[in-house]
């Protein structure tokens, strides 16, 4: 006679399944996670080369020039600013055309000014708007020339690139616990009968579930360290093609705050699931193990 093959769930196969779903779904989490971080950063690279010309009056007296230097020296939106005498603009603007121009004028047409570039916090139009405001109260300024357009296109895209992660970081995780809580779910569930047994020689819910929430902090451990070499790998492929990703994505502090939190995200989620499968199960009776 031919033997029957059993349709038992094996404990390593739904912990294996376990495994790699939590693996796979931290690993999708992680990759949006550097998409984000990549797109910030190269965001701020942008955000630094936005500033604005602080331009003296044509007699401006070097005190109120001095004045000017230390307001921006001490003003902590300021990432750099470099200072050009009417002369030096006069020199810069003769070496491109490739001809001395003091020859052809009797005056310099030139102004001092100064080129500020701020941080990248402060790169946004209404910063902007209220430094200059500042800056033209003090004496001698003429005037405050911005980057009015390229600062609106660079917060009009900041906010929807920022908008659309966040949407999608949003989707993801919900999917993600879903996903981990059916999966642990279905680990639980092959122990069922087990969990029932446990019950009738008198454990406690806690005795009870203190194993289950263990080993699905350990299957999310593994999956978190699992994740994490493949994102590892991901950032070592991205830094050598790229050396741009490199800069953006260095492994302090950035790439260790992901891989950190990949793991404690992948325990916290299979702990949290393992918590609920469980309760689940002991609030069912003999009966209703089969009904499923």
């Amino acid at each position: 006679m031919k033997p029957v093959r059993s349709k038992h769930i094996s404990t390593f196969g739904s912990q294996l399944t376990s495994i790699v779903s939590v693996t796979l779904v931290l690993l999708l989490l992680g990759l949006v996670a550097l998409t984000g971080l990549t797109g910030r950063a190269l965001t701020d690279d942008v955000r630094r080369n936005i500033g604005f010309i602080v331009r003296m009056h044509r007699d401006a007296p070097e005190s109120s020039i001095n004045n000017v230097k230390k307001a921006l020296g001490s003003a902590r939106y300021v990432e750099h600013y470099v200072y050009s005498s009417a002369e030096d603009i006069l020199a810069g603007e003769s070496a491109m055309l490739g001809e001395d121009i003091s020859e052809l004028v009797e005056i310099n047409p030139f102004c001092s000014e100064f080129d500020v570039k701020v941080r990248p916090g402060y790169a946004n139009g209404d910063s902007i708007d209220l430094i200059g405001t500042k800056l033209k109260a003090l004496a001698d300024v003429e005037e405050i020339i911005t980057e009015a357009d390229v600062i609106k296109n660079v917060d009009t895209t900041f906010r929807r690139v920022s908008g659309v992660l966040l949407i999608v970081a949003g989707v993801l995780l919900f999917i993600s616990f879903v996903l981990i809580n059916n999966t642990v779910s279905l680990a639980i569930y092959s122990r069922r009968f087990i969990i029932h047994t446990m019950r009738l020689v008198g454990a406690t819910a806690g005795f009870i579930r203190r194993p289950f929430v263990l080993a699905g902090c350990r299957n999310g451990l593994i999956a978190g360290l699992l994740s994490c070499a493949v994102l590892a790998g991901v950032r070592v492929w991205a830094g050598e093609a790229e050396p741009m990703a490199a800069s953006a994505l260095p492994w302090l502090p950035v790439m260790v705050w992901v891989l950190a939190g990949t793991v404690l995200t992948g325990v916290a989620v299979c702990a949290v699931a393992s918590l609920f499968a469980t309760t689940r199960q002991l609030r069912q009776s003999y009966d209703e193990m089969f009904l499923k």
